[in-house]
C-alpha cells in the first residue's frame, strides 16, 4: 500500500512535470510565432511609412520646382503685361492723335485756316487742346 501511495505520488509529479513541461513548450512556440508575426508587421508598416514619405518627398519636390519656376517666370509675365499695357497705351494715343487731327482738318474745311485749335461751342464737341499739348 506503501508502495502504490508512492507510485501514485511520482505519478501525479511526474504528471505536474509534463503538464509544466507541456506549457513551456508551448508557450514558447506560440510566443516564437507571435514575435515573428510581429516582426513582420512592423517591417510592413515600416515599408508602408517609408514608401509614403517618399511619395511626400518626391511631391513636395515637385511642388517646390514648380513653385520656383512660377517665381523666375513671375518677373517676366509682369514685363510682359506692363509692355502690353505700355502698347495699349500708345496705340490709344496715336489713334487720339488721329482723332485730334481729323477734327482739326474738318474744322479748317468748315470754318477756314484761321481757327485751328479754337474750338466753338457750338460745334458739339469740348473746348479741348489736343492730345500732344498735354503730355
Amino acid at each position: 500500500m506503501i508502495l502504490n501511495d508512492w507510485m501514485i505520488a511520482v505519478g501525479g509529479v511526474l504528471l505536474v512535470a509534463a503538464a509544466a513541461a507541456g506549457w513551456f513548450v508551448a508557450s514558447r512556440s506560440l510566443r516564437r510565432a507571435f514575435d515573428a508575426q510581429l516582426r513582420r508587421a512592423v517591417q510592413d508598416v515600416n515599408q508602408q511609412q517609408a514608401s509614403a514619405a517618399e511619395k511626400l518627398r518626391a511631391a513636395h519636390t515637385a511642388a517646390r520646382l514648380e513653385l520656383e519656376q512660377q517665381r523666375s517666370a513671375l518677373p517676366r509675365q509682369i514685363a510682359a503685361a506692363t509692355a502690353e499695357q505700355r502698347a495699349a497705351t500708345a496705340r490709344l494715343a496715336e489713334s487720339l492723335k488721329q482723332a485730334y487731327s481729323e477734327l482739326d482738318r474738318l474744322r479748317m474745311q468748315v470754318n477756314g485756316p484761321g481757327t485751328r485749335g479754337r474750338a466753338e461751342l457750338a460745334d458739339g464737341f469740348a473746348a479741348t487742346q489736343p492730345f500732344e499739348q498735354g503730355m
